[in-house]
C-alpha cells in the first residue's frame, strides 16, 4: 500500500508548479495563463483562466488508488462557456438553466457561486484528467480522456497543465501513447517506463492496444517547458494573474 496522501500529493503537484508559474511573465505569456483560484472544499479543486479561452475551468479531484508505492489519481475537467461561444449553445437545458441563474452562477468569473458548487460537479463535463505520482511528489504518468474533438477549448488547458508541470519540474515524458474507444480517446504520457508498466499493469491494460504517439508541434511544446529558461519576474509572485 501507498503511503502517499493523495489529497495533499495532488494539491503539491498542482499548487506548486502554478506558484512557481506566476513568477514568470513571460511563460505565463506563452501559456496563455490568466488567474487559478483554490475551491475550498475537501476535495482537492481549482479554477482556472486562459487567455486563449473565453470561458473557464474546473479541475476537481474525484478518485484515487495506490499503485505500489505510488499513488494514482483520477481528476475530472469542466469547462463553462460564455453565453456568445458556440459551444453553449450545446450545453443541456439544465446546464443552460444554471449559467443563467445569477443567483448560483457568478457571471463576472464565469464560475459557480461557492454555495451552489455542489450542483455543478456532475454537469459541464469535457475530460478525464489522471496523474500517477511517486513518494517524492514527482509526476510519472499523465493521461487525459476525451469525447471532444480537437477543436474543443479544453485541449488549451490541457496544453498549460502540461507546460505548467514541466516548467516546474525540469522533467518531460519519455514516450507518449493513444488508445481510442468508440468516441473516447486517451492520451498517455509516460514519464518513466517502469511506473508506466505498473500503471497498465494495475488497470489490466494492454501495451499491444496503445498507438505510439508521434512527436508533434504539441508533445515538442511540452519537451521543451522542460528547458524553458526564463527570468523571475521583477514583480514578484502572482506578477502574471490578472
Amino acid at each position: 500500500m501507498s503511503g502517499i496522501d493523495a489529497y495533499s500529493a495532488t494539491r503539491n503537484l498542482i499548487e506548486n508548479a502554478f506558484s512557481h508559474l506566476t513568477w514568470h511573465e513571460e511563460v505565463c505569456a506563452q501559456t496563455g495563463f490568466k488567474g487559478i483560484s483554490q475551491v475550498w472544499k475537501e476535495d482537492p479543486a481549482w479554477y482556472f483562466w486562459s487567455d486563449k479561452v473565453k470561458g473557464s475551468f474546473l479541475l476537481r479531484l474525484h478518485a484515487e488508488e495506490s499503485i505500489g508505492e505510488n499513488q494514482y489519481v483520477s481528476l475530472t475537467l469542466h469547462y463553462f462557456p460564455t453565453v456568445d461561444e458556440e459551444l453553449y449553445h450545446g450545453l443541456s437545458v439544465g446546464e443552460k438553466r444554471l449559467t443563467s441563474d445569477e443567483s448560483v452562477f457568478d457571471r463576472e468569473t464565469n464560475t459557480p457561486q461557492f454555495e451552489a458548487y455542489e450542483q455543478f460537479i456532475s454537469l459541464f463535463v469535457v475530460a478525464e484528467i489522471g496523474f500517477v505520482i511517486d513518494p517524492d511528489n514527482l509526476l510519472k504518468v499523465l493521461l487525459y480522456s476525451s469525447e471532444e474533438d480537437e477543436n474543443h477549448p479544453y485541449h488549451e488547458f490541457i496544453d498549460l497543465l502540461i507546460s505548467s508541470l514541466n516548467f516546474q519540474s525540469k522533467q518531460h515524458h519519455q514516450s507518449a501513447f493513444s488508445q481510442r474507444d468508440g468516441a473516447l480517446n486517451t492520451s498517455f504520457l509516460s514519464y518513466s517506463e517502469q511506473d508506466f508498466l505498473l500503471f497498465l499493469d494495475a488497470f489490466e491494460l494492454e501495451s499491444a492496444s496503445l498507438e505510439i504517439l508521434i512527436p508533434d508541434n504539441r508533445l515538442d511544446k511540452w519537451l521543451q517547458a522542460a528547458h524553458m529558461e526564463a527570468h523571475c519576474s521583477m514583480n514578484g509572485a502572482c506578477s502574471c494573474t490578472h
